[in-house]
Order: structure tokens, then sequence, then C-alpha cells
């Protein structure tokens, strides 16, 4: 069975999945929105199947399923902070391994809404250099100059973003600028990511009004879909700042998410590459809110 075909069937799968399965916030894969609800707690897991480039190809990399598990609290309005641990498995090679973990902090500026209600995000990354999983995209995957030095064993690097995010009624629109800089050298990569979501809520009637009081907000999302689009990549480094899409990554994802209760969410996505130096992905997201 190819790739192509391979991607179809998750596809699909995780459509009728969702009929069945959950609810949660967001639903970019990406992008971040500058909503941020006090005291919500978010367990999320996060499953990508990828064909590699045929950059990746000649660095020995086969088609692979990399992970991240994902822990999320807000204990402010403006303030939320996550914990993520990542690996990942080469169903061609059968290399296998655990490659790291990262700690994320968002803050919103205002807790009214404002124009683009801007928010920052700085995160701390301690990661092996082999791993896979696309929490961003930035840099370059064939640099236009010639590199230097050895390849470190572990890859420590505060990624920061400025998020702006506006909602227009059930439609929200939000755009990342992405720094990634390695503590060690100072060298940044830049990227980023634009993505789009229509929130569409369906609620159920019940025959008595007490019980509709009571469960006033959980109608809000049960049966809840968003339909999404992001555009992500790489727009080099602090080396060789441009956009050159033949050695770097770049990426449209159309995005389906479900909400079955206040608890349960699913999301999925295709990620096409956009150029030679891009994978082709599918992505599958589950989350629990308590």
């Amino acid at each position: 069975m190819n790739i192509a075909k391979l991607f179809l069937i998750i596809f699909v799968t995780t459509i009728v999945m969702g009929a069945e399965a959950w609810g949660g916030t967001g639903g970019y894969f990406v992008t971040y929105n500058s909503n941020i609800e006090k005291g919500e707690i978010e367990l999320m897991f996060m499953t990508d199947i990828t064909a590699p480039s045929r950059f990746k190809r000649e660095e020995g990399q086969g088609n692979y399923l990399s992970h991240m598990l994902e822990l999320e609290y807000a204990p402010l309005h403006q303030f939320a902070t996550e914990f993520m641990i990542e690996w990942f498995e080469d169903m061609e090679t059968g290399d296998a391994k655990f490659t790291g973990f990262r700690w994320e902090n968002r803050f919103r500026l205002f807790k009214k809404n404002v124009p683009l209600n801007p928010m920052i995000y700085v995160e701390y990354e301690d990661l092996d250099p082999a791993t896979r999983y696309k929490m961003e995209v930035s840099g370059w995957i064939n640099p236009p100059y010639e590199e230097s030095g050895e390849e470190p064993d572990r890859e420590r690097i505060l990624e920061s973003r400025l998020i702006l995010s506006q909602d227009f009624g059930p439609v929200n629109i939000a755009f990342n600028w992405i720094n990634e800089t390695e503590l060690e050298t100072g060298h940044t990569a830049f990227g980023y990511s634009l993505g789009t979501m229509w929130m569409i809520h369906k609620k159920h009637e019940h025959s008595h009004g007490e019980e509709n009081h009571k469960s006033k907000e959980k109608e809000e999302h049960e049966g809840g879909m968003g339909l999404g689009l992001e555009f992500y990549g790489a727009l080099g480094d602090s080396k060789s700042f441009g956009l050159k899409p033949s050695r770097q990554e770049h990426y449209v994802g159309p995005i389906f998410m479900y909400h079955i209760d206040e608890h349960w969410m699913f999301h999925t996505q295709l990620a096409i590459g956009l150029s030679k130096a891009s994978d082709n992905l599918a992505r599958i997201n589950f989350a629990y809110e308590f």
C-alpha cells in the first residue's frame, strides 16, 4: 500500500472516529490563538505519520510515526503553561527513540479583548537532534551556506513567538512569528504559521427547563465541530534570512475538529508539503479536559 492511500485511510477513519470521540479547545496543530481559560487542565496525545522528503530520505529516514504527550494548565486568565515529552518510531529502519521534553509558557498581554489580542510565548526545549515531531517549522533543510562544526548531542533551544489572534464571530484567525534560538551558540532560526478556524456548535434540545439550565455550558460543546486551515513554514535563520522554498519546509493543512462533550476533543490534519524539502503528514490528536 503506498503512502497516499495510507493517508487517505487514516483521514477517513479519524473523521468516523470523531463521531464517537472528543472535546477541548483550539484545534490548530502549529498555530496558537490567544484564548486561555482559567482553571483549564488538558491532557493531549498527538501522533503523526510522515512520509519524509527526498533530503531526509538521503539521510536515512524512512516513513515514521512521531508522538507527543502534553499536559497543560491555565492558573490565570492570562497565563497557561504546558509540559511535553516526545518520541518516534521509524517504520522502515526500525529505529525508535525518546527524544526529550519541552516546557512552554504563554502570557496574554491584555485580560480584555483588544485588537489582535497579542500574546507572548516562551518555550524551553531539551531535545535529541534526531527529534521528528513538528511542533513548528523553522530554519533550513538544505542551508544556502557551508555548515561548520559537529552536531551537538543535545539541542537546548529557547523558542519564542509573537501570537496575534482575532475572533470574528465563530471564525478565528491567528498568526505566529516563531524564533528558535540555540542557547549555546545564539544562532536563531525563524518560522511562521497562519491559521483560520470556523467553529460550528450543534446544540441538543432538552424537555425540562431545569435540565436546560444545568446543561447550558455543556450544550456549547456537545456535537461541536470545527473546520480549519493552516499554512506554516520556515524563513531561514540569523545566518541567512529569506524565503527559498526549495531549501525550506512549507505546508498547507486542512483541519477537522470534533467535540463530543465538555471533556473530549479530537482533531486531524493532512499536512501537504509545498516544497521539495517538505514532508507529507497525516496528523491525529486526542485531548481530555478535566
